[in-house]
């Protein structure tokens, strides 16, 4: 019995590795994500050099490109952390690359954490281009109030997971 959780231990220490599959797939997302971002903000300056555009579609346009910056930071810092967490962190050896400061603190709960509060700001970047793009009908308004609580759910969410994380330190 020793000597298969023995196996059976190795093989899933191994297999960390086919996590990299994943984590370049969502650099591939990344540099997609970079793409449309290129495509949107070419669209935006044109419109602002040779255009016409309203002052509320100029805010919700430059709302969506923060909101793509803010997805793609997401996802950096998720594929990042995970390397670091679970596959490798001996890419960071070399003297010649500098590792993020914070990454030296990541740990599963601290990603959660950032993740929780990434999802708040680019929830809140939605809510506040919702608003502003809707008009003042009662089916606007109630897509609007919809995109609140949503958001207000997901700062419930961040404060939860900080507050399960506190008493687990406490009782620990």
């Amino acid at each position: 019995m020793e000597k298969l959780l023995s196996w059976v231990g190795s093989l899933l220490y191994g297999m960390r590795f086919t996590m990299l599959f994943f984590y370049v797939g969502l650099v591939a997302i990344i540099l997609g994500i970079l793409g449309k971002f290129i495509v949107e903000a070419y669209k935006l300056m044109t419109t602002l050099m040779f255009g016409d555009l309203s002052k509320i579609d100029l805010i919700i346009k430059v709302l969506e490109l923060v909101d793509m910056t803010m997805v793609a930071q997401l996802v950096w810092v998720v594929g990042l952390a995970g390397v670091s967490l679970f596959v490798t962190t001996g890419h960071f050896d070399d003297k010649d690359v500098k590792k993020p400061d914070w990454l030296d603190h990541v740990n599963t709960y601290n990603l959660k954490l950032k993740l929780a509060f990434a999802i708040i700001s680019i929830s809140g970047v939605h809510a506040l281009k919702t608003y502003l793009g809707s008009g003042l009908s009662f089916e606007s308004i109630q897509i609007v109030a919809v995109v609140a609580v949503i958001h207000f759910t997901f700062v419930l969410s961040a404060i939860g997971i900080s507050f399960a994380e506190r008493l687990t330190r406490e009782h620990a």
